[in-house]
């Protein structure tokens, strides 16, 4: 366990925020290195970047209510300790929702011709790759549950009832559930770029697709990490997973009859 980087003059860097601050820059390079590559002028690029990394850091703090539950509120809704490295500036699955509605409010502010949400797809997923390996560093929530695996990492403590109760000489072996996830993020950002300039992947659809892998992805992950369970069995992120895809769901079948409609008229 890494919680603390280093040291600059006494005062502790600490992983999480240092990881997650990081992954918002990698993805705001990435959106701009696609925006140059899509050639937009830089009267577009700078406020669609600069309202991505606001509204990223607001949805990490206030995806936290709902994945962890009202009591938090007092910490969740302080702002003005966003940056306190002892908090840790909230859920990466949350900001990459901010970051979305950011730079989409952005676009549409400036009256952006076309959809910009396409360039967000791979930044998205470079960025929450980044942004887990923090979450390793300070084994977040334990890393993930108990297992027998070869890949297991010990983990100081006892696991009872779902939770890691502290125990001095005990460990564990438990899954590397942030390792899970960068390693799929990294694949998957790859798989965005092979298929970014994809005649069926343009008007938003290659960031569709994008958020629906990674939220079925999510979905099944959560099954061996320690975060709360809120009802039927299924945690907060999976219950926002089930809604995003049944949403995607819901979009795409009005569409493709919208599209027959057209056809058969």
């Amino acid at each position: 366990m890494y919680p603390v980087l280093f040291t600059i003059n006494g005062i502790p860097v600490y992983a999480h925020g240092f990881f997650f601050l990081l992954a918002l820059l990698v993805g705001l390079a990435w959106l701009v290195v696609e925006a140059r590559r899509r050639r937009w002028p830089k009267e577009e690029v700078i406020p669609i970047t600069l309202a991505a990394f606001v509204g990223g850091m607001i949805g990490a703090r206030l995806s936290i209510l709902f994945f962890n539950g009202w009591e938090t509120a007092p910490i969740v809704l302080n702002f003005y300790a966003l940056f306190d490295p002892r908090i840790g500036p909230g859920s990466i699955l949350g900001a990459v929702a901010g970051a979305y509605i950011g730079g989409y409010i952005a676009a549409k502010a400036i009256g952006k011709q076309g959809c910009a949400c396409d360039a967000f797809a791979p930044a998205m997923a470079l960025a929450t790759a980044v942004g887990r390996i923090g979450d390793f560093l300070v084994f977040e929530d334990g890393l993930g549950k108990p297992t027998s695996l070869p890949w297991g990492v010990p983990v100081p403590g006892i696991y009872l009832n779902g939770q890691v109760v502290p125990t001095p000489g005990a460990s564990y072996l438990a899954h590397p559930t942030p390792l899970y996830d960068a390693a799929f993020n990294l694949i998957w950002f790859g798989v965005l770029i092979l298929l970014r300039d994809h005649p069926k992947m343009q008007n938003g659809n290659l960031l569709k697709f994008g958020l629906a892998g990674y939220a079925a992805f999510r979905f099944f992950v959560e099954f061996v990490r320690n975060n709360r369970v809120l009802a039927l069995g299924l945690t907060g992120q999976q219950f926002f997973c089930l809604g995003l895809l049944v949403a995607l769901a819901i979009y795409y079948s009005r569409k493709l009859q919208t599209v027959r409609q057209t056809v058969s008229a």
